[in-house]
């Protein structure tokens, strides 16, 4: 189940999260997505009027819908990253 973070039991079944992708980028991806969230829960607390974020449902929509947002843009930029380390590891084979 966490073998995403690299902890296995027995033998290594898929790919590791983010796996052969350099630290840097990995770094520049999370933090370009903490920056991505505040964004989106911004700009959608400046676009929902004052008198509707009184109630409770819709106060809690801007953060969750700013997490959604960050969190597909991880997988998205995980999984281009990670086919870009796979085609320059063929690269650098051939």
């Amino acid at each position: 189940m966490l073998s995403w973070l690299g902890m296995t039991k027995g033998e290594e079944t898929g790919q590791s999260f983010f796996g052969g992708v350099s630290k840097r980028a990995v770094t520049l991806v999370l933090l370009s997505s903490l920056m991505l969230m505040y964004g989106v829960k911004s700009l959608l607390i400046y676009l929902i009027p004052t008198a509707y974020l009184e109630d409770r449902i819709i106060a809690v929509l801007p953060g969750v819908l700013g997490m959604l947002v960050a969190l597909v843009y991880i997988l998205v930029l995980e999984r281009l990253l990670h086919d870009q380390a796979v085609s320059r590891n063929h690269a650098d084979e051939n």
